[in-house]
């Protein structure tokens, strides 16, 4: 007849197993690290929904609407209303790379300015005329040059025109819209000093070259 502690191993075979049993790497994601980084995400949505709303409320307002209260929803609405206006008005085709194009060239076009100021205005006996009018006609293809780079089309790789472009069926449409710089403090003369228009002396200008000189003005 078997004793006690026989028929209670023979009731329950399995009752140490259970005891040390390991926990699933499952089991610990469900429980533990899903939970866990559903709050990570949701605080991030919640971050970036705020910022969001800060830059709307800001962009809304120098439109003269007044918006305090917004929802989620009414956020993401206005963002893409907001973005669309944007596009429409060609506000998004600036890039950075424009925006540093367009820096380089105001700058440049001042800087020709002043030296054609310094060459023209001043006479300055020590530069050759010759050598002036060579230094201006070279600055006006610099110039005409920048100018041409700038209206290249969006999205066609560097260096490559829009009609050659391989990609003009999607991007050749699209042309990028750049807002002139604006226009430099100085202003040139509008006539040259008075040793420039010297009969004394031929120049370059006197030899029929007068209408290739670049001029700022």
């Amino acid at each position: 007849m078997p004793s006690h502690a026989e028929s209670i191993a023979t009731s329950y075979p399995n009752m140490g197993d259970y005891e040390h049993e390991p926990i699933s790497r499952t089991y610990q994601y469900r429980k533990v690290m899903k939970p866990m980084l559903e709050r990570k995400r949701r605080a991030r949505i919640n971050r970036c929904l705020d910022e969001l709303k800060e830059l709307m409320v800001g962009a809304l307002a120098s439109e003269g609407e007044n918006v305090s209260k917004l929802e989620k929803a009414d956020i993401l609405e206005l963002t893409v209303r907001h973005l669309h206006n944007l596009r429409r008005q060609r506000a998004l085709g600036l890039t950075p790379e424009s925006a540093y194009a367009d820096r380089f060239r105001a700058g440049f076009t001042h800087c020709a300015a002043e030296v054609n100021n310094y060459l023209t205005v001043h006479a300055v006996p020590a530069v050759d005329r010759s050598t002036s009018a060579k230094l201006l006609q070279h600055l006006g293809t610099c110039i005409r040059k920048i100018d041409a780079d700038v209206q290249v089309p969006t999205g066609c790789p560097p260096g490559v025109d829009g009609g050659d472009c391989p990609c003009r069926d999607h991007c050749g449409a699209t042309e990028m819209t750049v807002t002139r710089p604006l226009e430099s403090p100085y202003t040139p003369p509008l006539s040259p000093g008075p040793s420039c228009a010297s009969e004394s002396e031929p120049t370059m200008l006197e030899s029929g070259d007068e209408g290739s000189v670049w001029r700022p003005w």
